[in-house]
């Protein structure tokens, strides 16, 4: 809790200097306000304040509300929204609409904001990679570290943003198509283009490359670090089928930061302490932030979305049954039945104090060691070398006290995807897995005929720019909007 609280306190200088831009829209966006922020950064000391807020803007708000992690599992199938809810039904229906507002409220926005907010933390990220090498001499090894970090948040961003607005990596035999502007510069005023998928990744790769080296000290999961940023560059690998680095970096993450498992003891019980401080197998999560007077800079997570007390979002059936597979499987507490719908409980509530609503208090985990678990269990059924790939897959199945596998070929390979999905469920991820996979998406419990069914490959499988974008800076709307 200590870390916590002095990690909040850091936040609230730079939030002095970020509140003028919060109220700014889209790619024009400038870091602050220019005068104010040239003579902020003066030193070490400033570029690492600015860095904090960083920090601040991915809490609250690139990773809080429907921006990213709920969006995932509501326009694939492990989520839908409550009867009578307008929020992200729009994704959910396959129906999103184009718009230049960054507002919430309409339920054909949502994803605009995360544009909007993805792009402000990329501009302010620029300005610490342009100034901190002036004052290296201050602490070179610090400075180093803030470089590391900034250039690995600058590819989660860029990642997050490149899987809402882009189709995978795979759409076209060479990623040639359209993906994102990839952002290196805080000079708004320069011209912006969308780079081509492939470009995309390139760039995102060559950050983390560039950053791995240059992380030191300890592995403090509440911020970007080594471990973290190796296993974002697994994920990424495994996204474009590069299986041999997405193994290698995997298991380096494995051997550093192992699978928390069932026991009595802290920090290792799980599923208990996942989404709290005492998730060993974090590799970089969120701190859940009340920061002012009233907290009038909160944090919502997918918890406070996912809340059992009043629900916005429901498991769907699917992933509901899949979870009672096994009746003695751990994770079938992630979900619980209430008259015709199933009530996600994955998040605890109550981590930290101070919150009127303890829904809204739980760590946010956006990459953790499960995760490269089953990677490797992929990497390797894709390379051909099964026994590898069962003793990682098994390694998640004894975990959570079901039989182990012992299949071959297509059967190890739906063997693995069902595991990734039962494991990584309601955390951001499995829109992304499906459309890698180059999998339709069919909901059995859809009530909706429009929700039924989305085929792939599928134009509303991504969401619209904004038109701010396409309109006034000249960036190719996606094909169908």
């Amino acid at each position: 809790m200590t870390d916590m609280k002095q990690y909040a306190h850091r936040l609230i200088l730079p939030l002095l200097i970020i509140l003028v831009s919060c109220k700014k829209d889209f790619m024009n966006t400038p870091p602050g306000d220019k005068a104010v922020t040239t003579e902020y950064i003066n030193s070490l000391a400033a570029c690492d304040e600015l860095l904090n807020g960083v920090y601040l803007k991915l809490s609250n708000p690139f990773y809080t509300g429907l921006n990213n992690i709920v969006y995932a599992e509501v326009i694939s199938d492990n989520a839908k929204p409550k009867t009578g809810a307008s929020q992200l039904n729009a994704p959910y229906l396959w129906s999103m609409t184009t718009s230049m507002s960054v507002s919430t409220s309409n339920s054909g926005l949502e994803m605009n904001s995360t544009w909007a907010s993805g792009y402000a933390v990329l501009r302010q990220l620029a300005y610490v990679l342009e100034n901190v090498d002036k004052y290296r001499s201050e602490d070179t090894k610090k400075a180093d570290n803030i470089k590391a970090q900034a250039l690995a948040i600058r590819a989660l961003v860029h990642y997050q943003l490149v899987n809402v607005f882009a189709q995978p990596y795979f759409f076209t035999p060479d990623a040639s198509h359209p993906g994102i502007p990839y952002v290196i510069a805080s000079d708004y005023s320069l011209a912006i283009k969308r780079s081509s998928v492939a470009d995309v990744y390139k760039n995102m790769i060559a950050d983390l490359n560039d950053a791995i080296p240059l992380f030191a000290g300890e592995n403090k999961k509440v911020v970007m670090n080594k471990n973290a940023a190796r296993a974002l560059l697994s994920r990424l690998y495994l996204f474009k089928r590069d299986y041999v680095d997405a193994v290698g970096l995997s298991l380096q993450v494995l051997a550093e930061v192992p699978l928390m498992m069932n026991t009595t003891s802290l920090p290792t019980n799980y599923p208990h302490n996942l989404f709290t401080d005492n998730e060993s197998e974090a590799l970089f999560q969120l701190t859940p932030l009340a920061i002012g007077i009233n907290a009038s800079v909160s944090t919502s997570y997918a918890g406070y979305y996912f809340n059992s007390t009043n629900p916005i979002f429901y498991a769907t059936a699917d992933v509901a049954d899949l979870l009672a597979e096994y009746a003695q499987d751990l994770r079938n507490e992630w979900v619980k039945k209430s008259g015709d719908n199933w009530i996600i409980t994955k998040f605890p509530k109550g981590v930290v104090a101070g919150f009127s609503d303890p829904s809204k208090s739980h760590y946010q985990t956006l990459l953790r060691s499960s995760e490269m678990c089953l990677t490797a269990a992929e990497c390797y059924c894709s390379l051909n070398k099964e026994d590898s790939a069962r003793y990682y897959l098994n390694l998640i199945r004894e975990r959570v006290g079901v039989p182990i596998v012992n299949a071959t070929g297509v059967a190890l390979t739906d063997s693995i995807a069902k595991e990734r999905r039962k494991e990584l469920c309601f955390e951001g991820i499995r829109m992304y897995d499906l459309l890698r996979a180059g999998k339709s998406i069919y909901r059995k419990d859809a009530t909706n005929p429009l929700a039924v069914t989305l085929p792939y490959p599928s134009n509303k499988a991504i969401a619209p720019l904004p038109l701010t974008e396409t309109q006034l800076n000249g960036l190719e709307q996606n094909v169908g909007y």
